[in-house]
């Protein structure tokens, strides 16, 4: 789907139906703030968030502030 309706309310819905989706994040989204390291870090800038070139490929899970806790994306 399209950034723009990569909103909590519509991801929560899409997620309760058990469905998998897929968006880009903007930067200028969720005040920017998510944890890549299962919470051993505190929340840090999506742009600055580093990985691996396989993860490139395949995106990684992270945790975006403010969403419930049992909540997790793929960047």
């Amino acid at each position: 789907m399209d950034s723009r309706y990569a909103t909590k309310r519509l991801m929560a819905l899409i997620d309760n139906l058990g469905k998998t989706y897929y968006f880009p994040l903007k930067i200028n989204r969720f005040n920017r703030l998510v944890d890549d390291t299962g919470g051993v870090k505190k929340y840090q800038k999506l742009e600055e968030l580093t990985g691996r070139k396989s993860e490139l490929r395949t995106g990684k899970i992270i945790k975006i502030k403010g969403f419930p806790r049992d909540k997790k994306a793929s960047a």
